[in-house]
């Protein structure tokens, strides 16, 4: 038995089988690259190089129960930052707690952050105050305009984010 067959076809058939399989994974490589150049999420424009890079940072970070300290500029978007973390975390189903500390004064900060006791000073409320820190549990606390805080209270909200009790 003689089986007599021309592979010209099949071995033109094999060449350009080859050839998708280049242009797919090329296509599938641009395709990666372009996702990681644009960052889309909800709320934020992220053009500039070092924006998405912010972005993905941020993005990267929220999955995680890291304290994060976001500086910049007045009118900068720190704040929808946070909120693009909180919404990205695993605490989104939480608070979204924003207390700007230059907006209070110095001597009721402290009670705003931690909260008191009933009797714990002169005209304290008779059933006490919940603080922000205990508001805040499950959820998410943006400290707005954090410099401004006092150097001694500076010091025990390092020991809070350290601790991370309160």
């Amino acid at each position: 038995i003689c089986n007599v067959r021309d592979i010209t076809e099949l071995i033109g058939l094999e060449a350009q089988l080859d050839q998708v399989k280049e242009l797919s994974e090329r296509y599938y490589s641009e395709l990666i690259h372009l996702r990681s150049q644009t960052v889309q999420v909800e709320g934020l424009v992220a053009e500039s190089p070092a924006m998405r890079a912010i972005v993905s940072t941020a993005l990267k970070v929220s999955p995680t129960d890291a304290t994060v300290l976001i500086s910049g500029e007045s009118g900068a978007g720190k704040e929808v930052l946070a909120r693009t973390i909180h919404t990205h975390s695993q605490r989104k189903a939480g608070p979204f707690v924003k207390v700007n500390c230059g907006a209070i004064p110095d001597n009721l900060l402290e009670s705003e952050l931690f909260g008191y006791e009933k009797g714990a000073f002169t005209n304290a409320a008779k059933t006490g105050k919940m603080g922000i820190f205990e508001i805040a549990i499950g959820g998410t606390l943006f400290l707005d305009e954090i410099g401004e805080i006092p150097l001694l209270l500076q010091a025990k909200l390092l020991g809070v984010l350290q601790d991370k009790k309160f």
